[in-house]
């Protein structure tokens, strides 16, 4: 079912705040614009790694901020896989809770959320134009 990992994003109160932490102090690349829910932060070996605000993340997943105290802070991940109906249904067959149907987010990505069995929010997601990986991510063994 699972293509490859979609990408992780941290779910966070205060995005700004974030942005600075993995900017100043891990020195990475972060695309941040004042105001907004969402940051992508580049890390060379990780497709997609980004910030969330916990609001924006309620109004995604539920349609309405209100709803942000039902948002877990910390590590949410994206399962890439084929199409997203299919398979969030085949969970809901498994006996797993879908907590947003599949939909067609505003930046053309279809998304499917769950809770993971820990309680982190996750989802499978359908995301064409980062299909085809360039290279597989691994360590290379010493010696």
């Amino acid at each position: 079912m699972v293509r490859h990992l979609a990408g992780i994003a941290e779910i966070v109160e205060d995005v700004e705040s974030a942005a600075r932490f993995y900017r100043e102090v891990l020195g990475l690349t972060v695309e941040y614009q004042e105001g907004q829910g969402y940051a992508n932060v580049h890390v060379p070996g990780v497709l997609h790694f980004g910030l969330w605000s916990r609001a924006a993340a309620a109004e995604s997943t539920f349609g309405t901020a209100e709803e942000a105290e039902r948002i877990p802070l910390g590590f949410t991940v994206g399962f890439e896989v084929d199409e997203v109906e299919p398979a969030s249904g085949e969970m809901v067959v498994q006996g797993w809770r879908i907590v947003q149907p599949a939909k067609t987010e505003p930046w053309g990505q279809v998304t499917s959320r769950f809770f993971s069995p820990s309680g982190a929010l996750c989802e499978v997601s359908e995301t064409p134009w980062a299909r085809r990986l360039t290279e597989n991510v691994q360590a290379e063994s010493e010696g």
